[in-house]
Parts: C-alpha cells; sequence; structure tokens
C-alpha cells in the first residue's frame, strides 16, 4: 500500500503545555534533574558518584549520561540523561526517585528533589530561577506528581 501523506497518516498533535515563560512538550527529548539545595560541593560530588554506581547498576547498557550542573551558589543540579520523550524521562524519575533515600542515605530528604526538563527549560531556568512557574509547568504535564 501507498501512504499518501495527509491521507493516510494519522498524526497526533503532540501534547503541550505552558506557563509563564516555560513549554513543555511531551514529544521532545527531556532529562531528569536532581536539584540539591544548600547542600556543599563535596555531598554534591558524593551524590554524583553515588548516582554514578547507581546508573552503572541498574541501568547498564542505557546511555544515561550523569553531569553536574548549577543554578546558583544554592542550587546544584546533577543532570541525567538523555531521554527520547517526558514520559521516558518520568518513569526513570519514579525510578531514581525511590532509589534516592538508599544512594544518598547522608542527604536529608529535604535537601533534594527530582525534576523533568527539557534542554530549553534548563537554560531558561538557569537564567531566570523561577521554580514555582516551572513546577506550575510540571504540575499541569504530569498532574499532582510535582
Amino acid at each position: 500500500p501507498i501512504l499518501v501523506p495527509g491521507k493516510d497518516t494519522l498524526k497526533k498533535a503532540p501534547l503541550l503545555f505552558t506557563n509563564g515563560p516555560f513549554n513543555l512538550n511531551k514529544e521532545t527529548p527531556h532529562q531528569v534533574i536532581m536539584v540539591l539545595d544548600k547542600v556543599d560541593g563535596t555531598y554534591v560530588n558524593e551524590s554524583k558518584n553515588a548516582f554514578a554506581r547507581y546508573l552503572n547498576e541498574s541501568f547498564r547498557g542505557q546511555p544515561i549520561t550523569l553531569t553536574r550542573d548549577a543554578i546558583d551558589k544554592d542550587k546544584s543540579l546533577l543532570v541525567f540523561a538523555p531521554f527520547p520523550n517526558a514520559e521516558a524521562a518520568f518513569e526513570f524519575l519514579q525510578k531514581v526517585k525511590k532509589a534516592a533515600p538508599v544512594e544518598v542515605s547522608w542527604l536529608p530528604a529535604n535537601k533534594y528533589s527530582f525534576l523533568l526538563i527539557s534542554e530549553d527549560n534548563l537554560q531558561l531556568l538557569k537564567t531566570n530561577k523561577d521554580f514555582p512557574a516551572y513546577m506550575g509547568l510540571l504540575n499541569q504535564a504530569f498532574p499532582g506528581n510535582f
């Protein structure tokens, strides 16, 4: 059978969400970030090492990279990437969030949180630091999860 573009192909509109300056398209690549709030650099590095081990043990063979970044002097980031879309990132986020109390047992739970984010939104968040607006966006896209 010959597919005639626009006639035989069904393409659903991407799931788009907007809140303030942030936009979320569930179909685009995403990453998971661990936001560490007022955590000493030594513990940020220890956390990165712990999650590198976790990735090696639990996600061997999957091309997930882990890098360190920061929003400002108070907020450090561990960035897990790449994921093909928001749903894949969300699935990983659920697993890593569940593993965190064991993997980084020395970190109080109120010192970190996990978010999923696209590269564009991450760059925007690093510039405008508008966490409330970004959290609002995540709550639209994944109600009751953030």
